[in-house]
Parts: structure tokens; C-alpha cells; sequence
């Protein structure tokens, strides 16, 4: 008898087939095939929040399929991704098909898709795990709730077409914050001192004044930021008199070398990558979104054909574990002793403690499948994102394997024979390469670097130098920096905010939405309409708006996972905070319907144009409306559909007499149509060649 495995993906099921033998059938159910409906709210608050679940469209003829597939087969394997959303994909799979035995249904994992992991999943399989089932339903419902809710308020008082997410309405707060927090900063200008000092013939070399008369010259300063802690520098010389004066009084001074500290300082690897820091250091490394960065990590994890061999490269790219099974950390020692000798191999595998609140400890940290794959050995076989986020992947993994960095440090201090001032440099040099013979942890800022490579001649303590000259650089204080699509995603995820695998569709969201735009310099700024959305849902809705009753919800569901707490408990406790924020906000929220303004121009007059929105859709309008009636027409992914501007002929209308036929375009071509349509509906044929023809005479 046959054995059916069903996976969402077809690349999955292409690559899977070539693992089992002819007695299994691998078949996509192109993932989901129930969900709530899409035409009304699909839970039932007066019924314990009961979903109403309906095969979506595609899924009726997949279903079918399926059925008839598995009929007389002796087991049916449930092999969707090992994470909640896979859980309960293959519940909605088997309850689909509610004529089938369900003892014949069975789960399988695996985190990676290769022979083996294949082989032991089918040994192994196990029930549905119920408890990540309603962790994924409890969300699912959650995120009906107030979506659904939520948009037709914001449609009614704002703008139609407007939606609210749970998360995506945090997301877009950050941003909306991190916006007012720039405007309110007070820049302000201040001055250092850098000397330039000399022993004998050794050489001169730099050094930063620190301290004067025993003071401090920097401080930090802390801003209470909305999400985080800022920190920027200054100095107590707040004007170029001030640090002149310093200067002056420095100059015939003779300083002699008071302390100098050498120590040896050790930089260990980071751990491998989890999902959140891979679209962070894609998108740092690479330029990559996170969108594009879960794409490309899906294909490398569903496989890739390599020498008429097809395995999946990496384990599974949805994770917020750094568990790394032994098997690899073995294969990992043997490639580091073979590559690089055995002084790169630390005395015992390390091991990566978990930083990620609720993270899923039996998943795996992102990592390759067989580490002996070197990125330049199959980079043929490799689309050229597909090889560059291998790479990156290969390498910090490699680089979480390896023994620490270690650095010769030396600092130096000297002072004046007042012992007013004390000036400090410092440099390290690279002693022993360790993991960063792979992979660097992140690109240097300017300074380090210079630190890093300052060579300073050989000192002792009460060596005499002179001072041969003194540069004042001037410095002005730096607002907290804009979000970029990283800097976000780790907001997010330090606040316990979303899962690692919503990241990309949120962002991808809240752009799109409108609410948030992504400039040329990749920063995200916030809209008027952002503003004013975020500013009312604070107003009626701050449970929902806050970060830590967010984080809280993300807590619940870990515990509904984990079988701790009721799923219904936590959506009932939810909902009786939101039905009264709602039932007020219907109430006392006033209308403030807006106009988006844009940065395209009338094509009539040249003024700012706004988007708006009609039944048939959104168009740009001149913002002078009604005094001008300028108009762009947009397609439906927001693009100006450029119109065929009407060209005369000389050849008046063979049908009214009156008219002058004009040239014009309709979807099927050019035509010739009367000046006095619509009272005169005459059109002619024309070819396209006199039709170039008519249109270049009228240009002259």
C-alpha cells in the first residue's frame, strides 16, 4: 500500500520525492487551504470566539486531489514546516478530509530537508500537537479580531482602505515616535582637542585631551527614548573660545608619559544566525530586504540542485533557537581542523545560551546542511542572491564554531607639567585571527578602524614628549538616528514584539499601506496619514498601542504552546479591554477624513496633486480641485498609467461632416474617432504605420 506525504510547497515536494521510494506519494497543498472567511468577521464572541473555517478557493480543488490520492493508502504523512503555522496546516489539512480514518494521519518535522533528516522524520512520526495548534489559532483569531474590527473604524473616520494590525499598528508607532523624538532634539555644537605629540626621532602620534583641570572633557548624555535608551556624546568646550583658551595655555608646555596599560583582550564569535539577525545582517551586509531575505533563505532551505543532486542547503530559516545539532558541530570541527588548523578549534563545541523570550528550543539555529559546501564550491549551481546569503549564512556559522579573536592592547596617558590636562591614546593590534579568519562581525566606523591601526612608537612611563601641535575638531550633537528595516526588526524583537517570521510582512505592510514611507537612504519615515492613525489609536486604544501589553500577548501564546494556558481564556480576557476601547472610540473619535498629499505634480498646473480614492479605485487629483481638474489615473499597484494624448487630423468625418477625426488608442490599437464624440460615434481603422506617421507630422 501507498503512503502519502503532504508539504505546502511544490519545491519542497520536488525535492522530497527524490528521498523516498516508490511506495510514497509527496504532494503540495501549496500551503494553506482553510482560513476565516474573508467576507465577514469569521469568530463568534458570543460563542467561546468559535472560527468559522472555509476552504479558500484553490484549496477545494487541492482537497479533491488529495482525497483521491489517499484513498487505500496505508498512512498519511502531515510534513508541513516544523513551526505553529505548520501545525496547523496540516490540522486543517486532516480536518478537510474528515472521511478518512484519522489514525492514519501523522506528523513529521524536520529541520532540514535532506536524505536523512527525511529518512528519521517518517520513523518518527507523532500526533498533532494541539497546544502549538491553538497558539497559531489564538493568534490567528486575535489578529481578526482587531483587524477586522479596527479598518471599517479607521475606513469611517479617516480613509477607506485603511487597516490596523496588531502588531503592524506598534510597528508604525515606533516610527511615528522615533519621528517626533528627531523634531524635539536640540542639536548643539562642541569642540575636542586632539595633540599631536613626539619622542625624539621615534615618530609623532595622536592623542585625544580627556581630562582638564580633573575633569571629564566628553559626556554621554541619555535620552528616555519611547523604545530604547539614546546615547550621544559632547564635550564641556561648548564654543571655539573655550577650546582656543585651552590651546594657548598648552602650548610651551613640556607633558611626560604618566600610565601605560598593555593587556591582552579576547573577541568571541556571535552565535549563528536565528531569523531576526539574518534580516539584519542581510540587509546591513547585503542591502537585502527582509522580504528578499526570506525568499532567497526559503529556496536555499527547499533545496537546490547541485551536480543532478537536489538537498536543501540550509535548516529551516523561521527559528529563534541557537540549538545546533551535534552531528553538524562535529562536521563543523573537522571542516575549521582541516581548513585552518587546529589552533581555530576551541577545546569543546560552544554553545549558545537562549536570548530570545519563548524562543522554540527544539528548533535549530539557522545553519548549513552540510557545512562541507563551501560557498565558492557550488557558486555555479547558485542564483547570485541565492549565493550571497549562503555565504553569509556559511560563514557566521563556520565563525560561531571557532575560537575567539585575540588582540594586543596597549593604552597610553600623559599629561602637562601643570598636570592640567590629560591627553590618552590607545591601539591594539591583531594577535591570533581566530573566527575572524571567516566572517567580520560588522563593518568598522572610522574610528576603530584608526584606533585599530595606529602604530605608536615604544614608550615607558615618565618618557618626556612634545607637544608639536594641537587640532581642535568640531563636533554638533546628532539627533537618535531614523529606523532602517534592521534597526526595526531589532526594536521589535527586543521588545518581545511579533514573531521572527512576521517581521518581512509587516514592514512590507505598513509601506505599502501607506504608512510609512522607505526613503532612497533606505530610512523609514512616517506619513501625515501614519501620524494621524497612530495618534488616534494611542488615543482610544493604549492597551493596544503599547509595547509592553503587546510583548505580554506574544508571552500568552508561548504559554498556550506550551500547554499552560487556555486559548480562549486569553482571547476572552483580550477582547473585554478592546469591546469597550471600541465601544468608546465609535462614539467619541471624530471624523477627520484625509487627503494624501504627494510629490507629483498637476499636469496642468503644476501644483502638489493628492491622492484620492473612488469606487473604482485610487487616482491622483489636483490639489486646486475644482478651480483645476488635472487627473492621473493609477493602476492597481499604485503606478500612473500614462494616457495616449488624442492627435488631429486633417481628415474631417465621413459620417456627421462636422468633425475633425482625431487619432487616438484604445486597448486594441490605434483609431481614428470624431472631435464631437460622444454625439457623433464615428471611428475609423488605421495601421500603425500612419498612425507613427500622423503623430510625428504633428510633433513638427
Amino acid at each position: 500500500m501507498k503512503n502519502i506525504v503532504i508539504v505546502e510547497s511544490p519545491t519542497k515536494q520536488k525535492t522530497i520525492s527524490k528521498f523516498l521510494d516508490a511506495t510514497f506519494v509527496v504532494k503540495s497543498s501549496f500551503g494553506h487551504i482553510r482560513d476565516l472567511p474573508s467576507s465577514d468577521l469569521g469568530v463568534d464572541p458570543k460563542n467561546d470566539f468559535k472560527p468559522k473555517y472555509v476552504i479558500i478557493e484553490r484549496g477545494k480543488k487541492i482537497i479533491a486531489e488529495l482525497e483521491k490520492l489517499s484513498k487505500g493508502a496505508s498512512c498519511i504523512y502531515l510534513a508541513t514546516d516544523p513551526d505553529r503555522e505548520g501545525e496547523a496546516i496540516s490540522w486543517h489539512l486532516m480536518e478537510a478530509m474528515p472521511d478518512f480514518d484519522r489514525k492514519k494521519f501523522k506528523r513529521i518535522t524536520f529541520h532540514e530537508i535532506t536524505k536523512s533528516a527525511i529518512t528519521q522524520a517518517v520513523k518518527n512520526p507523532r500526533d498533532i500537537d494541539f497546544n502549538l495548534v491553538n497558539a497559531q489559532q489564538a493568534r490567528r483569531v486575535l489578529d481578526r479580531l482587531v483587524g477586522y474590527t479596527l479598518s471599517p473604524l479607521l475606513w469611517d473616520k479617516i480613509r477607506k482602505g485603511l487597516s490596523a494590525g496588531r502588531v503592524q499598528s506598534v510597528a508604525v508607532r515606533l516610527i511615528s515616535e522615533r519621528a517626533k523624538e528627531i523634531k524635539d532634539f536640540n542639536s548643539a555644537d562642541y569642540y575636542t582637542l586632539d595633540g599631536v605629540f613626539e619622542k625624539g626621532e621615534e615618530g609623532r602620534f595622536d592623542a585625544k585631551l580627556v581630562k582638564w583641570e580633573g575633569k571629564n572633557i566628553e559626556e554621554t548624555i541619555t535620552l528616555n527614548l519611547f523604545a530604547e535608551d539614546y546615547k550621544y556624546k559632547t564635550s564641556v568646550f561648548k564654543t571655539m573660545e573655550d577650546t582656543v583658551k585651552i590651546v594657548t595655555s598648552l602650548k610651551d608646555e613640556k607633558f611626560t608619559v604618566v600610565k601605560i596599560e598593555k593587556k591582552t583582550v579576547t573577541q568571541k564569535p556571535k552565535p549563528p544566525f536565528i531569523t531576526s539577525t539574518l534580516q539584519q545582517d542581510a540587509y546591513n551586509k547585503l542591502g537585502f530586504t527582509p522580504e528578499r531575505t526570506m525568499k532567497t533563505a526559503q529556496s536555499l532551505y527547499e533545496g537546490v540542485n547541485i551536480k543532478e543532486e537536489t538537498s536543501g542547503l540550509i535548516t529551516y530559516m523561521r527559528t529563534d533557537s541557537f540549538n545546533v545539532s551535534e552531528d553538524v558541530q562535529k562536521q563543523a570541527v573537522e571542516y575549521i581542523k582541516k581548513s585552518y588548523g587546529g589552533d581555530y578549534c576551541p577545546p569543546t563545541p560552544p554553545v549558545y545560551l537562549k536570548k530570545v523570550k519563548g524562543a522554540q528550543e527544539a528548533h535549530e539555529a539557522i545553519h548549513p546542511t552540510d557545512v562541507f559546501k563551501n560557498p565558492e564550491e557550488i557558486k555555479d549551481f547558485l542564483s547570485a542572491d541565492q549565493y550571497k546569503l549562503y555565504s553569509l549564512i556559511w560563514k557566521r556559522f563556520m565563525a560561531s564554531q571557532m575560537e575567539a579573536a585575540i588582540f594586543d592592547s596597549m593604552s597610553i596617558e600623559m599629561t602637562d607639567g601643570q598636570k592640567k590636562s590629560l591627553f590618552r591614546t590607545s591601539g591594539r593590534t591583531l594577535k591570533f585571527e581566530g573566527y575572524l579568519k571567516v566572517y567580520m562581525d560588522k563593518e568598522k566606523e572610522e574610528d576603530e578602524e584608526e584606533e585599530d591601526e595606529k602604530t605608536l612608537p615604544v614608550l615607558n612611563e615618565g618618557d618626556e614628549l612634545t607637544l608639536r601641535d594641537m587640532n581642535v575638531k568640531p563636533h554638533t550633537t546628532t539627533p537618535p538616528p531614523y529606523y532602517n528595516e534592521a534597526s526595526l526588526i531589532k526594536t521589535l524583537e527586543k521588545h518581545g514584539i511579533g514573531r521572527p517570521s512576521t517581521y518581512a510582512s509587516i514592514i512590507y505592510t505598513i509601506i505599502e499601506r501607506g504608512y510609512v514611507n522607505r526613503e532612497k537612504d533606505k530610512k523609514l519615515t512616517i506619513t501625515e496619514l501614519g501620524t494621524l492613525v497612530t495618534d488616534r489609536l494611542k488615543e482610544y486604544f493604549s492597551e493596544i498601542m503599547s509595547l509592553s501589553y503587546t510583548a505580554q500577548i506574544e508571552d500568552k501564546l508561548d504559554d498556550i504552546a506550551e500547554g499552560t494556558m487556555e486559548w480562549v481564556k486569553v482571547i476572552r480576557e483580550f477582547y473585554a479591554g478592546f469591546f469597550k476601547d471600541m465601544e468608546m472610540a465609535e462614539k467619541e473619535m471624530k471624523s477627520e477624513k484625509v487627503a494624501v498629499k504627494t510629490k507629483e505634480k498637476c499636469p496642468l498646473c503644476l501644483s502638489p496633486m493628492i491622492m484620492r480614492e473612488s469606487r473604482y479605485g485610487k487616482y491622483l487629483s489636483c490639489s486646486r480641485f475644482p478651480k483645476c481638474k488635472g487627473k492621473v489615473s493609477l493602476d492597481k499597484d499604485g503606478n500612473k498609467v500614462e494616457r495616449f494624448q488624442a492627435v488631429k487630423s486633417e481628415k474631417k468625418c465621413s459620417k456627421c461632416q462636422k468633425g475633425t477625426m482625431l487619432l487616438r488608442k484604445g486597448p486594441r490599437g490605434f483609431f481614428l474617432g470624431c472631435s464631437t464624440f460622444p454625439k457623433c460615434r464615428n471611428i475609423e481603422s488605421i495601421t500603425d504605420e500612419e498612425a507613427q506617421k500622423l503623430i510625428e507630422g504633428n510633433k513638427k
